[in-house]
């Protein structure tokens, strides 16, 4: 049998556990009152506490076109897939296809067909279509004229110091706008005017045309939307950007245009600039039924080879008949409505 002393000694051991657990729950109650009393020294409410993080990222790069759709589907995409995190940026088409055939991003984004010579040099690029739209020609909003022709608009940015005092539509034109960045919208225009090959219509900023109001000035301007302003801010200016940064602008006028031997102007008196581009692009039968066909372009994505599971899935949401409203947003047009 244990002794007394023995049983003395065991029970004083316990008692100092006991008193040393109590010690020790105290005091962590007291690091956790002061911890939670301790005010956030942020600059504003940290939020929800986010547990892990975004595990993939999506960077898209290229066409100022395709940048305002890009946006609003980044945005509804990431709010349904918190676990993605897409980066949306500008810079040119040709600047979107380069930095996708170099990896630098996963899709870059163009609003034209791939050229030849990107054809050549990457030929592992895949274009996948996710819209449509249009280049349209714009003026001031007090400019007295409706429509302009081909001729006219061919002299004002041609590569020559043109008298167009007797061009009755482009007489009074007093600012000449263009794109000082390279871009799909110029490519596109420029081809329109002067054949397939031609990148821009930069050699008719060292020209000196002549109107009914004297020397008519050229100007560059960065991206559809300096376009926009540049033309808004100048009177009797004219400038040429994609039709989805024109429609429902009070401060310009978008012209109706007669073709290169054409009898009339496209759209006719009817037929609203938004329908006419519409029903364009989905014909695509070589002729100009209600509006300019090489006026008209595709709105692309493109991904260096097969892309990644993440990278294809947000590039069906933008083909999808539910992204259809986010292109009409911004004034373009979605797959659904061009191949439906």
């Amino acid at each position: 049998m244990r002794s007394d002393e023995s049983r003395r000694r065991d029970e004083g051991i316990t008692q100092v556990q006991i008193i040393a657990l109590i010690v020790v729950l105290f005091l962590a109650g007291v690091v956790v009152i002061v911890m939670v009393g301790l005010p956030f020294s942020g600059k504003q409410d940290p939020g929800p506490v986010q547990v892990g993080g975004p595990e993939v990222q999506i960077t898209i790069a290229g066409s100022t076109t395709i940048q305002p759709v890009s946006e609003i589907l980044s945005t509804v995409y990431m709010k349904y897939h918190p676990d993605v995190r897409v980066m949306v940026e500008g810079g040119g088409s040709s600047a979107g296809i380069r930095r996708v055939a170099a990896g630098e991003i996963d899709i870059g984004a163009a609003s034209r067909a791939l050229e030849a010579d990107e054809l050549s040099a990457y030929p592992w690029l895949r274009v996948h279509q996710i819209g449509g739209s249009g280049v349209v020609l714009i003026v001031s909003h007090e400019y007295p004229a409706d429509e302009v022709s081909f001729d006219e608009v061919a002299a004002l940015y041609d590569d020559l110091s043109d008298n167009v005092s007797e061009m009755p539509q482009v007489a009074g034109i007093r600012t000449v706008v263009q794109r000082s960045d390279s871009s799909g919208t110029e490519e596109t225009f420029a081809q329109w005017l002067f054949g397939g090959g031609v990148k821009n219509v930069n050699p008719a900023l060292n020209v000196t045309d002549t109107g009914t109001g004297g020397p008519i000035r050229h100007i560059g301007a960065n991206g559809n939307l300096g376009v926009l302003n540049a033309v808004k801010e100048n009177p009797d200016a004219i400038g040429f950007v994609d039709f989805g940064y024109a429609e429902g602008d009070t401060g310009v006028k978008i012209l109706r245009i007669r073709n290169a031997g054409a009898a009339t102007a496209l759209p006719d008196g009817i037929t609203t600039f938004r329908d006419a581009i519409w029903q364009e692009l989905s014909l695509q039968n070589g002729q100009d039924d209600l509006y300019i066909e090489r006026l008209t372009r595709p709105l692309n994505y493109i991904s260096n080879g097969t892309a990644s599971p993440a990278v294809l899935e947000f590039i069906t949401f933008a083909r999808s008949a539910e992204a259809r409203k986010y292109f009409n947003e911004v004034g373009y047009f979605s797959m659904s409505e061009i191949s439906g």
